[in-house]
C-alpha cells in the first residue's frame, strides 16, 4: 500500500487536475502466507489479480514491484513506467546487533527467496536458511519472538516504510546481488490507455535501462522472479554496467559474469553468454526453481498466430513446447450490410479472431462503434484484444462458456433486443439458442472458419514423437487433430484441455482426458498443468 501511495503521490505532483484513487486488492501470495515462494505454481504470484483487474476494467493502474514481474508480459499490458530507483541493496537486520560475517555458526537467516538463499549458503556455509513469508511487521515480530537469529530484507522496502534505522547492515553488491529489478517501482497499464500516456510521462530513464536489461538477461537464461539469480545494472557515462550471479541452490557452485557498453543488447548477450559457457543452464535445469515442468515436452496445436504466447508461458515453467498447429484461421467473406454496428443493440464476440475479423472487416474500431450499442465477450482474452482497438467490453462473464454469457446477456437485456454474434463456422448454437429463447433478435455472422494447414497429417506424424503432453485450447483444434492423426494417440500421452467444452469434443472423439482448465485461459491451462505435475511428483 505504501508503494501505491508513493506512485499515486507522484501522479497527483505531476497531474494536480486528475484523481488517483487508490483500490486495495489481495493476490495468491497474500492468501496463501505459508506457501513456500519457491514452490509456487507459476510465476507472477503477486500480479496476477492486478492484472486481472486492469483487463477487467476494475483499475485503470497497478504498481508492482519490479522483481514480482514475470519475465514473460501479458498480452494487452505495458509497463508504462518504473519510477527513479531506489537502494536496490540487501539488507541484514540481526536480533543481536550483528553483521553477516559475525553471526555466530549455526545462526537461523529467515528469508523466503532462493536467491539470498543460496547467496548466503556461499557465503556462510555455517549458516541455516529458513523460509520465513509474511509482510515486514510480520517478519520483524517473528524476529523479535526468536523465530530467526537474523533476517535478510530488500533495504528499498525497509526505507520505504522508515525502518531503515533497523538495519544493521546493507550488504554490499560483491557480497550479495539482488534480484533483476529489486527496488523499483513499476506501473502497469493497458496499451493505448489514457493511464498509461499519463503514467509514462513518470518514468525514469537510467531506471528502465538498467530493470530492462536485468529482466532480459533473465528472460535469456530461462529463469524467473523465484530463481537463484541474482542481478543488477547501472548506467554510468550512458554505459551499462550488467553484472549477475547464478547459483545452485545449495551454494555450492556459484557462476558470475559482467559486461559493459553503449550497446545494452550486447551487453545482456556478453552477460549471458558468460554465464552460458559457465554451465548456468544446466544448472538452472537442475534446480526446483528451474520450473515444474522442468523437461516435459508439451505440443502446442494451436493456430501458428496464436501459439506464441502458450508456447512462452510454457517454457517459462521449464517445458519444452512443441508447435503442431492443426488449425488456421480462414477468413469468410461477409456482406457488409450485416456488420452495420447502427442497427444492433449488442456486440457479442466469442474469441480474440473473430475481433481480428471485425477490424478487418473495418467494422470494429475506436470511434467506430455507434455510442449506443454494448459489447460483450466471453472471456478476458478476447476483451483484451478488443480493448487493443479501443473498445470496452461490458460484459465478461464469470466463467468463460457460452452459456454462462447468454445468462449475463439475458439478466441485462429486454426481449426484442437486436444481437449481433459475430463468431467463427461451425461453433455452437448454445448462445444464439438461449438468447432466441429470451425474446432477443440475434443475428449470427460467421467470418471465419478453423481448417487444417497443408500438410498437417505429416507435420503431426513428425512432431508427435516423444511428446508427454498435447494441449487443446479449442473443440476444432481437437477436431482436425484427430483427423490427421496416423492411428491412436498413445496412452503414455497426456491431454489437457483448455475448458470442459473442449475436452468434451475431445471425450467424444476418442480421447482420454486428463487435465482441464478452471480459468479457461492460456495462463489457466498452464496453471492446471503445473498443477497436475506438482501433484504427481509430490
Amino acid at each position: 500500500m505504501i508503494q501505491a501511495q508513493l506512485a499515486a503521490d507522484a501522479l497527483r505532483r505531476r497531474f494536480p487536475e486528475h484523481e488517483f484513487e487508490l483500490t486495495p486488492m489481495t493476490t495468491h501470495a497474500d492468501r496463501h502466507p505459508s506457501m513456500r515462494l519457491s514452490d509456487a505454481p507459476r510465476e507472477g504470484v503477486f500480479v496476477q489479480e492486478l492484472e486481472q483487474a486492469l483487463l477487467d476494467g476494475g483499475a485503470e493502474l497497478a504498481v508492482h514491484s519490479a522483481k514480482d514481474l514475470p519475465t514473460l508480459a501479458t498480452p494487452s499490458l505495458t509497463i508504462a513506467a518504473f519510477l527513479p530507483r531506489a537502494d536496490a541493496r540487501d539488507a541484514l537486520i540481526a536480533r543481536e546487533p550483528a553483521q553477516l560475517g559475525t553471526l555466530p555458526p549455526g545462526s537461523r537467516i529467515g528469508t523466503g527467496s532462493p536467491r539470498r538463499a543460496a547467496q548466503l549458503a556461499a557465503l556462510r556455509p555455517d549458516l541455516r536458511a529458513v523460509d520465513i513469508r509474511g509482510n515486514v511487521d510480520t517478519r520483524l515480530r517473528r524476529l523479535r519472538e526468536g523465530a530467526v537469529d537474523a533476517l535478510i530484507l530488500a533495504a528499498a522496502g525497509l526505507e520505504r516504510l522508515g525502518r531503515l534505522s533497523e538495519v544493521h547492515q546493507l550488504l554490499p553488491f560483491d557480497v550479495m546481488l539482488p534480484a533483476p529489478g529489486q527496488g523499483a517501482l513499476a506501473l502497469q497499464a493497458l496499451e493505448g490507455s489514457e493511464a498509461a500516456r499519463l503514467a509514462a510521462q513518470l518514468d525514469d530513464p537510467p531506471t528502465r535501462r538498467a530493470v530492462s536489461a536485468e529482466r532480459e538477461l533473465l528472460r535469456r537464461l530461462g529463469g524467473g522472479c523465484l530463481s537463484a539469480i541474482g542481478a543488477y545494472a547501472r548506467v554510468e557515462d550512458n554505459r551499462l554496467v550488467l553484472d549477475a550471479v547464478v547459483l545452485a541452490v545449495d551454494g555450492r557452485r556459484v557462476l558470475r559474469a559482467q559486461a559493459e557498453g553503449a550497446d545494452d543488447a550486447q551487453v545482456v548477450e556478453e552477460v549471458s553468454d558468460g554465464l552460458d559457457a559457465q554451465g548456468a543452464r544446466r544448472l538452472l535445469r537442475g534446480a526446483p526453481s528451474a520450473g515444474p515442468l522442468d523437461g516435459l515436452r508439451v505440443m502446442v496445436t494451436r493456430a501458428d498466430q496464436q501459439a506464441a504466447a502458450l508456447v512462452q508461458a510454457l517454457e517459462a515453467q521449464g517445458a519444452v513446447a512443441v508447435v503442431c498447429p492443426v488449425i488456421e484461421i480462414e477468413p469468410i467473406g461477409v456482406d457488409p450490410d450485416r456488420l452495420r454496428l447502427d442497427q444492433y443493440d449488442w456486440l457479442v464476440l466469442t474469441s480474440a479472431n473473430g475481433v481480428d475479423r471485425l477490424v478487418a472487416l473495418g467494422s470494429l474500431a475506436e470511434g467506430r462503434v455507434p455510442a449506443h450499442i454494448k459489447v460483450a465477450a466471453i472471456g478476458p482474452q478476447t476483451a483484451a484484444r478488443l480493448l487493443e482497438h479501443g473498445v470496452r467490453a461490458t460484459i465478461v462473464p464469470a466463467r468463460y462458456v457460452a452459456e454462462e454469457l447468454a445468462d449475463s446477456l439475458i439478466r441485462v437485456t429486454e426481449s426484442g433486443a437486436r444481437v449481433l454474434l459475430a463468431r467463427a463456422a461451425g461453433a455452437r448454437d448454445a448462445l444464439p439458442q438461449r438468447l432466441t429463447e429470451h425474446g432477443a433478435q440475434v443475428t449470427v455472422v460467421e467470418t471465419y472458419r478453423a481448417v487444417a494447414p497443408a500438410g498437417t497429417r505429416q507435420q503431426l506424424a513428425e512432431r508427435i514423437s516423444g511428446v508427454d503432453m498435447v494441449t487443446f485450447t479449442s473443440s476444432s483444434a481437437v477436431r482436425h487433430f484427430v483427423e490427421a492423426l496416423d492411428g491412436v494417440l498413445s496412452s503414455s500421452v497426456l491431454v489437457a484441455c483448455i475448458g470442459p467444452i473442449t475436452a468434451q469434443s475431445a471425450s467424444d472423439l476418442g480421447l482420454r482426458v486428463d487435465i482441464i482448465a478452471q480459468e479457461y485461459t492460456t495462463r489457466g491451462l498452464v496453471d492446471a498443468i503445473v498443477r497436475s505435475r506438482t501433484s504427481l511428483s509430490a
